[in-house]
């Protein structure tokens, strides 16, 4: 990934995503990759798909803290914080486009091509999720879990989806059908990002910023103002959605061939953990 960004040339923006990608992260979503192209791709071409998915990812962080504010990511400097909005657009486009770059480079042409039109589907339901996000929030009622779940399935769960079905494009044996591989995604998609808005929410109110309203609607955490008395009642709610989708998912996550169902019973036990901490 930092060699795509690399020989990009030096820019701004380029300086911007080398910044961003070298503040860490889980690399979940290149994981998932490299377990499910070791099922039918070469070593190389391995890499190359989970570099494209991982860039993906990456990009719609970038937009995503613009679209939010957000002046912090991974304990560090957001690219909006530290290089300004205008230049973190195009940090976002730039890692976009290396994404694509990265997925061009695989040797295997079905899957190439496979992928390629894969990320491009992924990108326009990230986009759409997140417009309904942006959306929702310049509304004056408060969002209805319905639209949460909406925008969640369309913002996170594409994201995830992605690099779970690379390897699976040749296969004629696993028992994982396009439809089960989608629920999977949206259950664990659901999972992470009730918990990753339950964060937000916890660190916002840790120094009296924050908002909490239902704590399935975070996102609203930068417009409304926190009411400490349902606190426990709404986070114990929103763990028990987690804990739901967290069992559906390992149901769904047994119909996975190896290594990949390995890595995603790893992905849900981590998820299993933090809920209950």
């Amino acid at each position: 990934m930092i060699d795509l960004i690399a020989s990009s040339g030096q820019t701004p923006a380029q300086e911007a995503a080398l910044y961003h990608l070298n503040t860490g992260g889980s690399r979940m979503r290149a994981r998932l990759a490299l377990a499910s192209g070791a099922i039918h791709l070469d070593p190389t071409d391995c890499t190359a798909a989970a570099a494209a998915c991982e860039l993906l990812h990456n990009a719609s962080l970038v937009h995503d803290d613009i679209s939010d504010g957000d002046l912090l990511r991974r304990s560090a400097l957001t690219v909006r914080s530290a290089y300004g909005t205008g230049v973190a657009l195009c940090t976002g486009d730039l890692l976009l486009s290396a994404a694509f770059m990265a997925a061009s480079q695989i040797k295997d042409s079905m899957t190439s091509l496979y992928l390629t039109r894969m990320m491009a589907q992924t990108a326009a339901r990230v986009i759409g999720g997140q417009s309904i996000e942006l959306a929702d929030q310049t509304q004056p009622t408060t969002p209805t879990r319905r639209q949460y779940l909406t925008a969640t399935r369309a913002k996170t769960a594409p994201l995830i989806e992605l690099p779970i079905r690379i390897g699976m494009l040749k296969s004629t044996t696993h028992q994982a059908s396009a439809q089960s591989v989608e629920a999977l995604a949206e259950a664990i998609g659901l999972a992470y990002q009730i918990l990753d808005d339950l964060d937000d929410l916890q660190a916002a109110a840790s120094t009296q910023s924050a908002p909490s309203v239902h704590r399935l609607h975070a996102w609203w955490h930068h417009q409304i103002p926190c009411r400490e008395t349902d606190t426990v009642a709404t986070t114990q709610r929103c763990l028990r959605h987690v804990r739901a989708a967290l069992r559906r998912a390992s149901t769904l996550a047994t119909q996975l061939p190896t290594p990949l169902r390995g890595c995603v019973e790893e992905l849900i036990e981590k998820l299993t953990v933090k809920a209950a901490q």
